[in-house]
């Protein structure tokens, strides 16, 4: 195996990564005993049609290139997800016209909680996601297949300096809102403008002080009393929901 490559593994994140076709992919590989079912029937079809090696395992071998059992008999030999240089995003908000939505994520250190907020931004339009270099997960396999493969539907930005990079989008017209438990409007109150940056805090910490005074808004979601707080994962895709209804409402959402 190539050092610069990686597996990706499961059923709906191997069909994920052919149909977007953002990654080269140099051979799926393929549980000999595997009973086909439709999932890895289109997975054959669609590496047939590209033209990618398809080669058969052992459950051995196929166990060791993972590290597990959790592979539901295919995985994808690719190229590491791209991050997208932050330019690109500077660059959208310049030339494209109409609602840009970004999710900024301050040390969210938790695979299951960044993989959810990974579907839930690709569900509800987010444009791209911010993670600082350092204090962040990476993009790794086990991502790909607790997010069923979302990564490959979403960019990526890295940034060396998240704090910075939140003041240049303010300096392009976007707005920045912090989502908190003890935010001082609720996010139900909040207009949110086309150029909209939701900043997640990590688990536990919250967003870091900085961040925190860097935001336009601090934001809550309303809750029962004597319940103040979710996970990062459950927060944000509460927020991010109620931003594409609104932007429904509104007659435009991201395209």
């Amino acid at each position: 195996m190539k050092s610069e490559s990686e597996h990706v593994y499961g059923v709906h994140p191997v069909l994920e990564l052919l149909q977007a076709g953002q990654r080269r992919v140099e051979t799926i590989l393929l549980l000999a005993s595997k009973r086909p079912h439709r999932g890895v029937q289109q997975i054959v079809d669609l590496a047939t049609y590209r033209q990618i090696t398809i080669t058969s395992v052992a459950a051995a071998e196929l166990r060791q290139l993972v590290g597990h059992d959790r592979h539901q008999g295919v995985a994808a030999l690719v190229a590491p997800v791209a991050y997208r240089p932050f330019a690109d995003v500077v660059t959208g908000l310049r030339q494209r016209p109409g609602p840009h939505t970004l999710l900024a994520l301050d040390g969210v250190t938790d695979v299951g909680n960044f993989a959810t907020l990974i579907r839930s931004a690709a569900a509800f339009g987010v444009d791209a996601m911010l993670l600082p270099r350092h204090h962040s997960v990476g993009l790794t396999p086990a991502v790909s297949k607790r997010s069923a493969g979302a990564v490959e539907r979403m960019a990526f930005v890295q940034v060396g300096n998240l704090v910075r990079a939140l003041e240049t989008l303010q300096q392009l017209g976007c707005w920045l809102y912090g989502a908190e438990a003890q935010g001082e409007a609720l996010m139900a109150t909040v207009a949110w403008p086309e150029r909209t940056v939701l900043v997640m805090g990590a688990e536990g910490r919250g967003l870091r002080r900085l961040v925190r005074e860097r935001c336009d808004q601090l934001v809550r979601i309303p809750m029962r009393e004597g319940n103040n707080s979710l996970n990062v994962a459950v927060a944000g895709s509460i927020i991010l929901s109620h931003i594409w209804a609104y932007r429904e409402m509104q007659g435009g959402v991201n395209p």
